[in-house]
C-alpha cells in the first residue's frame, strides 16, 4: 500500500512550504526497514520526528505480533491462578455444573464429543480442571495437563476438599508432550490451542500420542469476532497469548498435522455466569451482550468446535494407567518415580524432573542432570 501525505508548513516569513512524504507499507508489522520517508525542502526536523514515530509504531506492532515465550506464558498463568486461588477453592465444580447453565452446556458438549471412549483421555491446557473434574465423576478416565503446575495443584486441593474423584495430573508443555506414541484414546484442548506458540507442533504432538482411530476435540475463538479481536490486543499487553482462528485455518492446521474427518462447527453456549462475576462491573454489560451475540449471531460471534480423528480403528483399552506411558520430553526415554528424592528419572539416569506431591512436572526447561 502506498500513499502520499501533503502538509503545509508556515515559515517565519509567512511563506508556505510543502512537505511531501511517500510512505511505503511493507507491511508495518514485519520490518521497520520497510518504511521509507523521502523529505522535501527544509523539513528535516519534521522528517526525524516522523521517522521516530513510525519506528515506535512499528516496534509496538512487532510486540503485539510476537507471542510471549513459553516461560513468559507460564509465569503469567502462575500469577493469574495465584490471584484467583481462593475463589477456585471455594467453588465445588459439581455445584457449578448444576447452577451455571452455559458452563453445564459446555461440559455436556465435551462429554458428547467423547461419547463411547473407554480408554484414557488427555485434556491439554486444562488449567484448574473444572470440566475434567465433572467428567471424572461421570466415569471418564481423564488426565489433565497444563504448563502451569500451580493450577493443577489448585485442582487437586479442590477435589480433596469436596471429596471428589480426582483426574490424574501431569504438568507439561504441549509442544513436547511427555507421553509415548499411541497412549490416549482421545485428546481434548478446551480454549487453549490459541495459547500455544506453535499450533502445528502442538497438533503434531497430539496426533502422535493418539491411538489409531483416536479422537481429537477442541473449542477455540472465532477470528471473525470483532470484540474478540479487540480483547486480544488488551490481553497481549497484559502478557498472555490470546489469538483466534478462522474455519479454514483450523481445517488446514488439523489436516497438515495428519488428522482425518476434520469438521469445524459453530460453538455457541453464552457467557458463563460464574465467569461473568470476574468481569469488572463497568464491562459486565458488554460481556453479557457478547454472550447474547454468540448465541444469536453465531457466524461472527460464536466460537468453533473442532472434531477430528487419527486414521485407523480404535481398540478399546479401559485398563491402561497414565503414568505407564510417561516419557522424557527431551529424549523420549521412559521415566520412573524416585519417591525418595521426589523426582522422575530416566532409565539412563541422565535427567531428572521434579514431582510436586504426586504431580509430575515434565517440562524440558525444568530438567536437571541426575545426581
Amino acid at each position: 500500500m502506498r500513499f502520499q501525505v501533503n502538509r503545509a508548513i508556515t515559515g517565519s516569513k509567512g511563506s508556505s512550504e510543502i512537505l511531501h512524504c511517500h510512505i511505503v507499507f511493507v507491511p508495518l508489522l514485519e520490518h521497520t526497514s520497510g518504511l521509507t520517508i523521502a523529505p522535501a525542502n527544509n523539513a528535516q526536523a519534521h522528517n526525524r520526528a516522523g521517522i521516530a514515530l513510525l519506528r515506535i509504531m512499528s516496534n509496538f506492532f512487532k510486540f503485539l505480533r510476537r507471542p510471549p515465550s513459553i516461560s513468559e506464558e507460564r509465569d503469567w498463568e502462575r500469577e493469574n491462578i495465584r490471584q484467583k486461588t481462593e475463589r477456585y477453592l471455594q467453588t465445588n465444580p459439581m455445584d457449578r455444573f448444576e447452577t451455571d447453565a452455559p458452563w453445564r452446556a459446555k461440559v455436556l458438549a465435551l462429554e458428547a464429543a467423547l461419547s463411547g471412549i473407554k480408554g484414557l483421555i488427555l485434556d491439554i491446557g486444562g488449567n484448574t480442571a473444572g470440566e475434567a473434574t465433572v467428567l471424572a465423576q461421570r466415569g471418564s478416565r481423564i488426565v489433565v495437563s497444563d504448563i502451569n503446575e500451580y493450577a493443577l495443584d489448585v485442582s487437586r486441593q479442590r477435589v480433596r476438599k469436596f471429596e471428589l474423584k480426582s483426574p490424574w495430573f501431569v504438568a507439561c508443555d504441549a509442544h513436547h508432550l511427555p507421553f509415548a506414541d499411541a497412549s490416549f484414546s482421545a485428546v481434548t484442548v478446551i480454549e487453549a490451542l490459541h495459547h500455544f506458540s506453535d499450533y502445528g507442533q502442538a497438533l503434531r504432538e497430539i496426533h502422535r500420542i493418539l491411538k489409531p482411530g483416536g479422537r481429537f476435540y477442541s473449542t477455540e475463538p472465532n477470528a471473525l469476532n470483532p470484540l474478540r479481536r479487540a480483547s486480544e490486543i488488551r490481553d497481549r499487553l497484559r502478557g498472555t497469548i490470546e489469538k483466534s482462528f478462522t474455519v479454514g485455518q483450523l481445517n488446514r492446521l488439523c489436516k497438515e498435522a495428519g488428522f482425518v474427518k476434520v469438521n469445524v462447527k459453530p460453538f455457541a453456549i453464552g457467557r458463563s455466569t460464574w465467569k461473568l462475576k470476574e468481569v469488572p462491573l463497568y464491562r459486565r454489560s458488554l460481556a453479557q451482550f457478547h454472550g447474547w451475540l454468540a448465541v444469536n449471531v453465531p457466524r461472527f460471534f460464536a466460537g468453533h468446535a473442532i472434531f477430528a480423528e487419527k486414521a485407523g480403528v480404535l481398540e478399546c483399552d479401559a485398563t491402561s494407567e497414565p503414568f505407564e506411558s510417561i516419557r522424557c520430553p527431551k529424549n523420549g526415554e521412559p521415566l520412573q518415580l524416585d519417591a525418595e528424592r521426589k523426582c522422575w528419572v530416566g532409565a539412563s539416569g541422565g535427567l531428572r524432573y521434579p514431582d510436586m506431591d504426586g504431580i509430575p512436572v515434565l517440562i524440558a526447561d525444568d530438567a536437571k542432570a541426575a545426581d
